[in-house]
């Protein structure tokens, strides 16, 4: 007959209660606990940017720097967790400071440990003792500092001085774009009249960046190079340049190119710029090079924009009232010397049409606000 165990510690039986190894599964918490854990661990973060030190390096924050304590505090508490003798395994669950976050201070981490053996789950709580310090990671130090910078991209427009929606532009896209190493590598930004620079560490991720911008904003870039010293270990040291000029124009304006009026269109594949010869009404795709090359400029005071309400239209006719002759001249033409280059082309709507050639280019709808 097969006797059933007693707990040496409190007296009941496993009739009574489950047991793990040679105690019922409430002693054997207090005796052997769940599992081991450090007593103590020591977090060091960025004041600045948020980043944490781990074995000798920086890492990216997973979000406010309490969250990212927590989340270190799990990776780097599991690594250590040594369940105890009789378990099968054990787990963190849930870890919690025992006051609100207010930056360097010493906290006490309440951590809750699951453990297992066979179908039996024991639960423990521990407290570990967490040592927060701030500190200053090496990238912010550049940053702070604006030393240790091996190449400038200076940001300019084709006009001279970058328009405050260009620079707007670029700052959204600079921030939507650049992360990881190409962020890292950004040492910081000056702020100039005619437009603003970017230090950069590495001249590869200079070049980097300045290839996205020459992509999404049509830019010319040009690159110097000077001698600004030695190395420590007696090499030459220089410094990278990119001037980086991006033109004024977006899709939907009249650009001159070499003397001749264009309808800018967008920017299609493979980089190229989809215009249309407002002369002849013939459609070009032109390099962002050759654009350069040839010279460009916004059109003079859209001195040819007319407003056009459109009345009719069908496969042989269309009929436009002249906005600016109080509606009272109606213009009828053949439907095939209208191009139309609008999303939306709606009878009793209003829009900027450019007159050349004997045709008609329709470049622009008039929204009034609120329709």
């Amino acid at each position: 007959m097969q006797t059933s165990r007693i707990c040496p510690r409190c007296g009941r039986s496993e009739s009574e209660v489950e047991f793990i190894g040679p105690f019922c599964r409430d002693c054997y918490i207090q005796v052997y606990g769940v599992a081991t854990l450090p007593r103590q661990v020591d977090f060091v973060y960025c004041q600045y940017c948020g980043r944490y030190k781990y074995q000798g390096g920086w890492n990216e924050p997973t979000g406010t720097i309490e969250e990212t304590l927590i989340d270190y505090l799990t990776f780097y508490l599991t690594r250590k967790l040594r369940p105890t003798e009789h378990l099968d395994e054990a787990w963190i669950s849930e870890i919690r400071l025992d006051k609100e976050f207010v930056g360097p201070a010493i906290y006490n981490a309440f951590v809750k440990i699951n453990g297992r053996r066979g179908d039996v789950e024991v639960i423990e709580e521990k407290i570990v003792t967490v040592k927060v310090n701030a500190a200053v990671c090496p990238v912010c130090t550049r940053r702070i500092t604006k030393r240790g910078y091996n190449a400038i991209l200076q940001i300019r427009s084709s006009e001279g001085k970058l328009s405050e929606n260009l620079r707007e532009r670029v700052n959204v896209f600079l921030s939507e774009n650049l992360s990881g190493r190409l962020a890292e590598s950004i040492i910081g930004f000056e702020e100039h009249k005619e437009g603003f620079d970017i230090l950069i560490e590495d001249p590869s991720i200079a070049r980097m960046i300045a290839a996205k911008l020459k992509s999404n904003f049509m830019a010319k870039t040009i690159e110097t190079f000077k001698l600004v010293g030695r190395n420590p270990d007696g090499t030459r040291k220089g410094r990278l340049t990119i001037s980086v000029r991006i033109p004024e124009i977006s899709p939907g304006e009249i650009i001159m190119i070499d003397g001749k009026p264009y309808l800018f269109l967008a920017v299609s594949r493979g980089n190229n710029l989809l215009l249309v010869d407002l002369e002849t009404g013939r459609e070009e795709h032109m390099s962002i090079d050759v654009l350069w090359q040839k010279g460009f400029q916004p059109y003079p005071g859209g001195v040819d924009l007319k407003r056009y309400m459109l009345i009719s239209r069908d496969k042989n006719t269309t009929m436009f009232l002249d906005a600016e002759s109080g509606y009272r001249n109606v213009i009828e033409v053949p439907t095939s010397t209208v191009k139309v280059y609008v999303d939306r082309f709606i009878e009793g709507r209003e829009y900027k049409v450019f007159l050349a050639s004997n045709m008609i280019y329709v470049v622009e709808e008039i929204i009034e606000e609120g329709k």
